[in-house]
């Protein structure tokens, strides 16, 4: 996952970018576009990626914060809130949503 930083430090605040694959020249796409509401509703109890991190109580203010944190601790929290098994799998099944929806 490579991401672009741009950060707005209050509360959990984060807009975070994830290169899509499959590129020859990436487009950077905002986390909230990604997870949108509909998929947020859809696979989760959070209406927004944003509350979906706060839910988790892990202490990220941060661009840099949501890097750092371990994998194995995100995989634990979407088990518990999604209906993913994986960080890896929520993710993948949005992207594709999010390309299709797009027609990138």
């Amino acid at each position: 996952m490579q991401c672009k930083q741009e950060e707005t430090i209050m509360a959990i605040k984060i807009t975070g970018f994830y290169q899509l694959p499959h590129q020859t020249m990436p487009e950077l796409v905002d986390f909230n576009e990604v997870f949108d509401t509909s998929f947020m509703r859809k696979y989760t109890r959070f209406r927004t990626f944003e509350k979906f991190l706060q839910g988790s109580r892990f202490k990220i203010e941060n661009q840099r914060d949501f890097e750092a944190l371990p994998e194995e601790k995100m995989d634990a929290w979407v088990r518990k809130a999604t209906k993913f098994s994986s960080w890896q799998e929520m993710l993948d099944t949005a992207t594709d949503k999010y390309v299709m929806h797009k027609n990138l």
